[in-house]
């Protein structure tokens, strides 16, 4: 067997190089034959050159491709921003409709605890009304078994002495006081039976409403749950048309946060300079006084004459004959008799009109220069360095949670505040520095606190942007059409700072960005209004 392998091997392989070669052979005269077609084709045919005409028709034909290229994407972003939206919305809805669920199992639980409750204090009811009537029925038993068949006349005239007959009357009156209230109690005792009955027929019936409402509010949350879950599909099916739209818009919203950064910067610079400026003014107005102040010393010093010179205090009385008689008094002091003692008297006398004329001076000057200090206040410098503080700006903190809302009617939440991801795409996120709320469609904006508008802006993807200072505190109002008010402006409480604009991803309806910001830190929004 191995020998007929041994030589058969080689009979097998020769066969097989046999059709190779053949095969191979056949290849190459097809090869040849198709390069020989070429190369007289080549120098045969000559191609004709492209006329005017069709080459605009291939122009034409590539624009309208990019067209319509440029419109599959730019419609592909819309159904994105549409999608998100109304994710946003559902999002919404969601929280309510938990919170809903959350409630209404509460109530049903409470209900249920109630009924309970009820039912415990009505058996205990019929066991004590049962017994009361028990107690009753033997105590009467006992005092007719004890009268027997007589009336209660011949009950008490069957008395053996008077004082019997006192004990017997004394008994039928406390005992018929205790019939009395006996029945009273067991009368209150079914009474108030009767309304635990009532309130747990009641508690019944709001269990059954509140269960429905719970059932109601969970089918509404599955259907969200399935809106949610289908947009949520479409997203995943355009991701890259999603991140493109979500990096887009958070470039547009990084845009509008440095905007309100540089603001915010730039006013508190401001602040600081004037800060400074009014220091460095006190300065100056505090080294003028200590000037004049020494300047009047000098003054005073210069016009005193010295003891022991009282003789040439005659020349300049000489030279200066319009002299007041005031001065002239002054330097004829020293001419009076001499003591042994008080040699300093005339100088000490001197001293005091001196004395009088710095102290009115430094009156003057600060009835002059110091009444606009004294109105600040003793923290202006802090509160300077966080810009102008308008009227009322600093309760603007104690409004936390009771502001009002920018734009009265409807406010339906689409982005909230800070990063979040999309449900089941956690690689996709959008960090948002205020809130984004679908509203009715030319809805105005308004102010949520009194304040002064420090800026009116223009800015993709926000349209026009309102910025209102309230003293150490910023809000902005982005995407209105058009604004009211200009920088500078002092605007009150529910004052109208611009018309919203149509929302692009919900016909119909308007959509409004809001922030808070507090010096340079963004704030949730939703914390501060209610």
């Amino acid at each position: 067997m191995t020998v007929v392998a041994a030589f058969g091997e080689p009979v097998a392989q020769s066969g097989q190089s046999r059709k190779n070669k053949a095969r191979t052979e056949k290849q190459t005269v097809k090869n040849t034959k198709k390069r020989q077609t070429r190369k007289t084709g080549t120098k045969a045919v000559k191609k004709a050159p492209e006329s005017k005409a069709e080459l605009q028709r291939r122009q034409q034909a590539a624009q309208a491709e990019i067209a319509e290229t440029r419109r599959k994407i730019k419609e592909n972003d819309r159904q994105v921003s549409r999608n998100l939206a109304e994710l946003g919305k559902l999002q919404g809805d969601i929280e309510t409709a938990k919170r809903q669920v959350a409630a209404t199992r509460n109530q049903v639980t409470t209900l249920q605890n109630r009924i309970g409750t009820l039912e415990g204090k009505i058996a205990q009811g019929d066991k004590e009304v049962a017994r009361m009537r028990g107690e009753y029925l033997k105590a009467v038993k006992a005092v007719r078994k004890r009268k027997g068949s007589n009336s209660t006349l011949a009950y008490l005239f069957s008395s053996k002495s008077f004082g019997e007959a006192r004990r017997r009357m004394r008994y039928l009156r406390e005992f018929s006081e205790w019939r009395k209230k006996q029945t009273d109690e067991i009368q209150n005792e079914l009474n108030v039976l009767n309304r635990e009955r009532a309130a747990l027929a009641q508690s019944r019936d709001m269990y059954g409403k509140a269960l429905a409402r719970n059932v109601t509010a969970q089918k509404q949350l599955e259907t969200q749950y399935s809106k949610q879950d289908a947009i949520v599909v479409q997203l995943k099916a355009n991701g890259s048309a999603l991140k493109t739209h979500l990096a887009q818009k958070q470039q547009e919203a990084n845009a509008l946060k440095g905007r309100v950064a540089a603001l915010i910067a730039a006013e508190q610079r401001a602040a600081e300079q004037r800060e400074a400026e009014r220091l460095a003014a006190e300065k100056r107005a505090a080294e003028q006084r200590a000037a004049e102040e020494k300047a009047a010393r000098d003054r005073e010093l210069a016009m005193t004459p010295k003891p022991g010179k009282a003789e040439g205090a005659k020349e300049p009385a000489k030279e200066k004959p319009k002299e007041t008689k005031a001065k002239e008094q002054r330097k004829r002091r020293p001419k009076q008799p001499k003591q042994a003692a008080p040699k300093q008297q005339p100088k000490q006398e001197k001293t005091e009109p001196q004395k009088n004329a710095g102290n009115s001076g430094r009156e003057y000057v600060e009835a002059r220069n110091r009444r606009p200090r004294a109105s600040a206040p003793s923290g202006s410098s802090s509160a300077s360095a966080s810009g102008s503080k308008p009227a009322g700006g600093s309760n603007f903190a104690s409004m936390r949670g009771s502001l009002p809302r920018p734009v009265g009617g409807a406010f339906n939440i689409t982005s909230r505040f800070g990063p979040h991801s999309l449900p089941d795409l956690p690689d996709v996120v959008y960090d948002n520095p205020g809130i984004d709320a679908e509203v009715a469609r030319g809805a105005t904006a308004q102010a949520v606190y009194a304040g002064k508008v420090s800026g009116v802006y223009m800015i993709p993807g926000f349209s026009t942007v309102v910025i209102v200072n309230h003293g150490g505190y910023y809000t902005v109002y982005g995407n209105l059409a058009s604004a009211s008010v200009k920088v500078g402006d002092v605007v009150k409480q529910g004052s109208a700072v611009g018309r919203v604009a149509d929302s692009e991803d919900s016909p119909g309806h308007g959509q409004i960005h809001f922030e808070v910001w507090k010096n340079r830190d963004k704030q949730d929004p939703l914390a501060w209004i209610r």
